[in-house]
């Protein structure tokens, strides 16, 4: 083998070894979904366009590597796609600044099956005298690869997992709780943590915790969590296409069903707002009980087609008592007068809490109804209703130590909640300059650039200078916020973090609104 081969050979591992582990930390956040890292690589393409030089570039080394094999020109052009595919796509980290990759035993698995194909590929090309440039070209395919190795392993996991939820099933139905279903495009993780703080004065409750939300995290919340003494468990499902929930209400069999609210998330995956209805509606097949949202259209007309259910319509009343959004009573409704926000069952007032960023009339109004669909005496429900918070990172309100207002919302990436979290940063940046720091919302699908745009108008009107993070939405943030005065822009969220320290005051407020992991461009 010829020195210059050598050399290829080298860089072409090494360079393999970089584009693996960087594509493999992509494929972590994303859930290990087939497909996730050639999606990110575009997203990357089209956002930040030198990587299209940097990806022809290492296509072509490729083209001409595999053409020329183990020749001075072949190696060349091999040792170009290697540091290509080591360096695409710039400036993404290999191994990440805030949230790094972890060896966990699926990412173990995940990165194995991809080294071995990608060992079995550079092997297939040694009898051909393409053996020294292979590894080059492998590296600039690297996604592709680990792509496909998520393929191989999602039946692997999914057997690995059955045993687990097999378990999870056994001891569901040895204990028997009620289990209260929650769903939604949003406001899910809040309504379920609202309703285990309502029922947690009268009734053993377990709430699955964080946003475990899948087979997975409902099989170790019902595994590690729920002891013999539990009566209800409440879980969090959320869902990426059709068919989700069904398979997991058909062995968590919810006698409550709760849909929060039907939106645009995960609309580039589901294509349609009715499709995204759909999917959260397989939730109410085997629910005694559906609590919905009707304030939200769609979810007023579900409430029209459960035949055999027991529906508990919940909505905003105006001031005079009616309901704003539906011509049918509500059976829970929530109306806000002077800063308070009062729940009642019928005309029966229920109790009431101070209205705060970040706890929505719908989650609280939802809560309740679930609560009362399991049997809760409504006189239970008005001490713990007073007291409810916030839950972490969706519009929660603080001060720093400079004393600078801080929402932070960064859990909570949609449009309705960042209009809500917009007018909260008008109250609380009253006396001083109002700041928004975001890389925009996304997973919105076609809708994405239009909600960006708006959102970016609305923290105009706000009279706040908008901070844009990143590239992922900086077009349309920038198209919508107009006036470049009241625009920033900077490369990552440390480097907004020191434009706040650096800008603002006591008495003066930011809004941190959703926080992209950094695989995003």
């Amino acid at each position: 083998m010829s020195g210059a081969a050598t050399t290829a050979l080298v860089v072409g591992v090494l360079a393999g070894v970089v584009a693996l582990a960087r594509w493999l930390r992509v494929s972590q956040r994303e859930h290990y979904l087939p497909g996730a890292c050639t999606a990110t690589a575009r997203l990357w393409v089209r956002v930040r366009p030198p990587n299209a030089i940097v990806l022809v570039a290492g296509a072509a080394g490729a083209v001409v590597a595999l053409a020329a094999g183990a020749t001075t020109l072949g190696s060349a052009a091999a040792i170009v796609a290697a540091v290509a595919g080591a360096a695409f796509p710039v400036p993404m980290t290999v191994l990440g600044r805030e949230v790094h990759l972890r060896l966990t035993r699926r990412a173990v698995v995940l990165g194995a099956i991809a080294l071995l194909g990608a060992v079995v590929l550079c092997a297939v090309a040694i009898p051909f005298g393409r053996g020294a440039v292979a590894p080059g070209v492998v590296a600039i395919a690297m996604a592709v690869v680990v792509d496909l190795a998520a393929a191989v392993a999602a039946p692997i996991e999914r057997r690995l997992l059955e045993r687990h939820r097999r378990r999870a099933a056994a001891k569901l139905a040895a204990i028997a709780p009620t289990v209260i279903a929650v769903t939604g495009s949003w406001g899910k993780t809040s309504t379920k943590n609202h309703i285990r703080d309502l029922l947690a004065g009268a009734v053993a409750t377990v709430a699955s915790p964080a946003s475990f939300n899948n087979t997975a995290g409902i099989s170790i919340t019902i595994n590690e969590h729920m002891g013999p003494d539990c009566r209800v468990l409440v879980a969090e499902l959320g869902t990426f296409g059709p068919g989700e929930i069904r398979a997991l209400c058909a062995w968590l069999r919810p006698e409550v069903a709760v849909i929060t609210a039907i939106g645009p998330m995960h609309l580039e995956r589901m294509g349609t707002l009715d499709a995204i209805a759909a999917a959260k509606a397989e939730i109410t097949e085997t629910a005694r009980d559906v609590v919905l949202w009707v304030d939200d259209p769609r979810l007023a007309d579900l409430a029209e087609r459960l035949p055999g259910k027991r529906v508990w319509r919940v909505g905003t009343a105006a001031p005079d008592g009616a309901p704003f959004a539906t011509t049918r009573p509500l059976d829970v409704s929530v109306l806000t007068v002077d800063g308070t926000t009062t729940v009642f069952q019928g005309e029966a007032r229920v109790g009431a809490y101070a209205a705060s960023p970040g706890v929505h009339a719908g989650n609280v109004g939802c809560a309740v109804a679930a609560a009362l669909a399991i049997g809760i005496d409504v006189r239970l429900l008005a001490d713990p209703l007073a007291r409810l918070s916030t839950t972490d990172h969706r519009g929660t309100l603080g001060r720093s130590d400079r004393g600078v207002w801080v929402i932070d919302d960064t859990f909570n990436s949609n449009p309705a909640g960042a209009s809500a979290a917009l007018a909260e940063l008008r109250r609380a940046g009253a006396g001083g300059r109002r700041a928004v720091v975001t890389p925009g919302m996304v997973e919105l699908g076609s809708m994405q650039d239009d909600a960006n745009r708006s959102f970016a108008h609305e923290a105009r009107d706000a009279e706040a200078t908008l901070v844009i993070v990143g590239w992922t939405n900086r077009r349309a943030l920038r198209a919508g916020a107009g006036d470049d005065a009241h625009v920033v822009e900077v490369r990552d969220r440390a480097a907004a973090r020191e434009w706040v320290r650096a800008t603002l005051a006591d008495g003066d407020a930011v809004l941190w609104e959703n926080d992209l992991p950094d695989h995003y461009p």
